[in-house]
């Protein structure tokens, strides 16, 4: 539908940790060693922290396209 803004679908967001950005108790280094847990244990995701979210969410990786030569 033109006009939409959307022309590819996204892939499916899961958020793992929401955080509080009152809580002055969280550190960087605590939402960085959740982010390298979540990436040892989901492999096949995309882990980030998402700033709209306030969060620590994955999604699908991609297929990386084939080099071209």
């Amino acid at each position: 539908m033109p006009g939409t803004g959307h022309t590819t679908e996204r892939p499916e967001k899961t958020v793992h940790l929401r955080i509080d950005p009152n809580d002055e108790s969280t550190t960087l280094e605590d939402v960085l060693t959740r982010i390298s847990e979540l990436q040892r244990k989901h492999p096949d995701r995309e882990v980030f922290f998402d700033g709209d979210e306030y969060a620590i969410c994955s999604r699908p990786k991609r297929a990386r396209a084939a080099a071209v030569h």
